[in-house]
């Protein structure tokens, strides 16, 4: 049978809510009208009347409109239900947190709950390293993206699956001459203007410090009019000094083409965001891709697919002190200058010059990415083959961070000059065996894959620092007289498994589904090195092929479908199951002592059941269409690490199955043309996801755990907010009332009246994303928009900018003069005064819920038009077939209560990012990288 794939331009594919030009085949039998679309799950490729399952596809162009340095899983946001993305911060090139159907895992570090991600085949893996090698890939190279949501989808992937799988297939050649096409696009970005707040200018700022020192607060002096005057003509604004507009590059050159027996793709891209900090170039990539099939004999299937990625960034601190650009914009008082007489860097009250910090301490992170997957199909018999396939990458990061002999900090540290050079390689290879034999007689079909897959990774590291340059001008390792410290390591994890999925259709109109696998996996305990088979079962009725249906006028489409089954989670860390030893010195002899982390031997697999029960619905010959999906998950038996073992002493932690977690959802979505004409087009189309959370259970005799201003409890939403309340203030004197643990309430604060906020987490109730499509000849348009609701978080930038407190120091917010001045006032912040409110002294504002705001939010994500010259127009004369200019807008416009930016990830990514650190998605804000609005012109040609 000759079977050719062809992407369907006309009649786009609206499935949960997003455009997908969706890949076809089309059967010579099969009229025109009645083209079978096809879903590409990983392992398999499935027509759609055949998905039994829970399964998105996500256009590649409508992600390839978005900058250049945003991820690509950062442009899925809003673009399928049940599926919440945040950006980890706006730096360019930063990935993202992502969470399929709710809470992935309670673990609490980035990338946790990452999905599995999958390339044209190729297992990459779920781990913060797979979604680096993902969105490697330049997005002009997607074809389409697949999200597999339930068990029945995402079961045949085992452990891996236990997050949902993320599947990408990248352009592939077609039959014909080949095609040339070129893009390129410029632009800028600059930082979202402050949302909901402003903060002080010098006037005000002078204002405010007078009124201080007369309410008597402590390290605040007083104003001479000649010390105001002076000042006041100092005014400006550290935002515009620090901050800047940056520029944006990106180039994309393409070649594909083929005959009936090869196709290739090959494709070049440059890609450039110097980013909205002075002084640093944020981000640059070089990417080239290669994908290549072909079939030699009417047996044999051959294929290849490479990419390589290499990209700079230059780094800022991300930590809540002065040498952050982010936190030192809103602290430098306005009426201080950028320059000192001499020309210097001005230290400001805060005592560090950010500019010369981000001048003379650069920190370089240089990425190579290689990725490589090849595979050999060859027909034993009709219906039955045999599919080997190998991919894998190599990762090098190598990070160089330096501080320069006479730069500021240099002399504040007095140590000549410093270098720390760290160098990091990761190796994951995947080989998977396939057997497939698919038979049909009749009305009745089967379709029985077997499968063995192995997996291997590496990862070393290496690092070392040196101080006291020899030569002032050299910043070089070799350069630096003094040894000061070296560390090192090398690991390894390894993964063997093996299963089966069937599937049986009769006549199209009843599919039935099945898999088994079982996983062996090195990270668990040595007792629980297998899991337990991972299973699923599930079924569709297309009730749109029964015969009583084909007379219908208004319900064009109708399939019903459920599922059960159940996953294992393994993206956990290395050598959580031994107990090891670390070396280094002390002085001049050498230590070894146990690791913090105490070896779990027992550890075992979490598992998740899952159940789903959808339909998928059309009206008017699909002018109107939709989906509705209700699931639950239930996790049992998730990892934590429980610090400050009393058996082992404060010092050490051990990672345990520590309880069970159940995540409920609906997700709809809807999609309509309201108007389609031949030369008229406009669709609509949305998504949503209601969700609920809830911890059912902890074990090791634990009721609760704190992670700061966060808890685990059994029975509430996991990672609630706990926090001591707020009272408001007394109207009588201005001090703060707080409540205490028992409900009484006091005007001294006391952390240890901190309780659970009951409903309020940073998990979002509701999220999703809306947008609409419009066409008319050659003119084009798209808006998209994301939202989230129902979800908190803790605004410590608030804290700080309001806290009377800072203000010795630092610029306020100017609502910070807003604060109670009269009897009976009862409104507003507490009176400023230098009363103890806590045990231990403590004045000034303090941590209560006072500051824990609704993240809600909706945000214009990207609003792109463009017009198109076709060949007609062009002429025979020019050898260009097309031409397209665009322009894009990302982030125009933000709707919120939240005082800031409310897309919030990363708080501080040096305090939640790193090793043994606690990240939890949204928690709080706290001077990261802000969002960015982006303007972009683009033009595309194809020859």
């Amino acid at each position: 049978m000759n079977v050719k794939l062809h992407v369907l331009s006309a009649g786009a594919l609206f499935f949960l809510g997003q455009v997908s030009f969706a890949q076809t085949k089309k059967k010579d039998s099969i009229p025109e009208n009645k083209i079978e679309e096809v879903i590409v799950t990983g392992y398999q490729k499935k027509s759609k009347d055949e998905v039994t399952s829970a399964i998105t596809v996500v256009s590649g162009k409508s992600l390839s409109t978005f900058s250049s340095s945003t991820m690509g899983t950062n442009a899925l946001q809003g673009k399928a239900a049940g599926v919440n993305i945040s950006a980890l911060n706006g730096k360019p090139g930063a990935g993202s947190a992502i969470n399929i159907r709710g809470l992935g895992n309670i673990t609490t570090s980035v990338g946790a709950s990452n999905p599995l991600f999958v390339i044209d085949g190729f297992i990459v893996g779920n781990d913060q390293r797979a979604q680096d090698v993902f969105n490697s890939i330049n997005p002009n190279d997607y074809e389409n993206i697949s999200v597999l949501k339930d068990a029945a989808a995402a079961a045949i992937y085992g452990s891996q699956g236990a997050n949902g799988v993320i599947v990408l297939t990248t352009k592939s050649g077609k039959s014909g001459r080949p095609v040339i096409t070129f893009s390129s696009r410029i632009g800028f970005s600059e930082k979202i203007k402050d949302i909901n707040f402003r903060m002080m200018n010098a006037a005000e700022k002078i204002d405010y410090e007078k009124k201080m020192f007369g309410l008597g607060i402590a390290g605040y002096t007083p104003w001479t009019d000649a010390e105001t005057n002076e000042a006041l003509a100092l005014n400006h604004n550290w935002q515009k000094d620090i901050l800047r507009k940056s520029a944006i590059e990106s180039y994309q050159l393409g070649i594909r083409g083929g005959n009936e027996k090869s196709k290739y793709t090959l494709s070049l891209g440059y890609d450039s965001d110097n980013g909205i900090v002075r002084n640093i170039h944020a981000y640059k990539r070089y990417t080239g891709r290669m994908k290549y099939e072909a079939a030699p004999t009417d047996r044999l299937n051959l294929g290849a697919s490479m990419g390589v990625n290499y990209s700079t960034s230059q780094e800022i601190r991300d930590r809540n002190n002065s040498q952050n650009p982010f936190q030192a914009m809103y602290a430098y008082n306005p009426y201080e200058p950028v320059f000192n007489a001499d020309g210097s860097y001005n230290g400001t009250s805060q005592g560090f010059p950010v500019l010369d910090g981000l001048k003379n301490n650069p920190e370089n992170i240089n990425t190579l990415i290689f990725d490589g997957n090849i595979f050999a199909q060859y027909k034993i018999i009709e219906g039955l083959n045999v599919k080997t396939q190998l991919g894998g990458y190599f990762n090098n990061i190598r990070r160089t961070s330096k501080i320069l002999r006479g730069s500021f900090l240099d002399r504040i540290l007095g140590i000549n000059g410093s270098v720390v050079e760290q160098n990091q390689n990761r190796f994951r290879y995947t080989n998977s065996n396939t057997i497939n034999y698919v038979k049909s007689f009749g009305d009745h079909s089967f379709d029985l894959l077997g499968l063995v897959e192995y997996t291997e990774f590496r990862n070393d590291y290496i690092s070392g620092t040196g101080r006291n340059f020899a030569i002032p001008s050299s910043s070089e390792l070799s350069n630096a007289l003094t040894p000061f410290a070296i560390a090192g390591y090398d690991e390894r994890y390894r993964t063997f498994s093996y299963g089966a999925f069937l599937t049986y259709d009769f006549s199209k109109k009843y599919i039935f589904t099945a898999s088994i696998r079982q996983d062996k996996d090195s990270r668990f305990g040595r007792n629980n090195v297998k899991s337990e088979p991972f299973w699923s079962l599930s079924g569709a009725w297309n009730v749109t092929n029964e015969d009583f249906f084909k007379n219908n006028s208004v319900l064009s489409l109708l399939k019903l479908r459920a599922s059960i089954g159940t996953r294992g989670y393994n993206n956990i860390d290395l050598n959580l199951n031994n107990i090891l030893m670390q070396a280094g010195g002390y002085g001049s002899f050498p230590v070894a002592v146990p690791t913090p982390n105490y070896g779990n031997s027992d550890l075992k697999w979490e598992i998740t059941k899952s159940q789903n029960y959808g339909a998928e619905f059309g009206f008017l010959k699909n002018r109107v269409k939709g989906t509705l999906d209700y699931f639950i998950d239930q996790k049992k038996d998730f990892i934590l690490s429980i610090p400050n073992l009393s058996s082992e002493g404060g010092a050490y932690s051990k990672s345990i199955n520590a309880g069970d977690l159940k995540n409920k959802g609906l997700e709809v979505s809807l999609s309509a043309d309201v108007i389609k004409t031949k030369d008229f087009n406009w669709s609509i189309r949305a998504n949503t996801s209601i969700m609920s959370y809830k911890l059912n259970k902890l074990r090791n005799d634990e009721a609760e755990r704190i992670y700061g201003i966060n808890v685990l409890r059994e029975g509430y939403e996991p990672f609630s907010f706990y926090l001591v309340r707020s009272a408001g203030i007394n109207p009588a004197n201005g001090n703060e009332i707080y409540y205490t643990k028992d409900g009484g309430t006091t005007e001294t604060y006391n952390s240890n009246d901190a309780v659970l906020i009951d409903g309020k987490s940073p998990l979002p109730k509701y999220f999703g994303g809306f947008g609409t499509s419009f066409s008319y000849k050659g003119l084009d348009l798209q808006a998209d928009f994301s939202y989230k609701s129902g979800n908190y978080t803790y605004n410590y930038m608030a804290l700080n900018m309001l806290n009377y407190t800072n203000g010795t120091t630092g610029n306020m917010r100017t609502d910070a003069a807003d604060y109670w001045t009269t009897p009976g006032q009862a409104s507003g912040l507490p009176k400023p005064n230098n009363t103890t409110n806590a045990p231990g002294g403590i004045t000034g504002i303090q941590t209560t819920d006072r500051f824990l705001q609704d993240a809600s939010f909706i945000r214009l994500r990207n609003l792109s038009i463009g017009y198109t010259i076709d060949k007609k127009a062009i002429g025979e004369s020019l050898p260009v077939n097309r031409i397209r200019v665009s322009l894009t807008g990302q982030n125009l416009a933000t709707w919120t209560k939240f005082q800031g930016d409310p897309e919030i990830s990363v708080g501080s990514g040096e305090n939640q990012t790193g090793a043994g650190q606690t990240f939890i998605n949204g928690a709080y804000a706290l001077y990261s990288y802000p969002a960015v609005k982006t303007y972009l012109f683009g033009i595309e040609l194809e020859f």
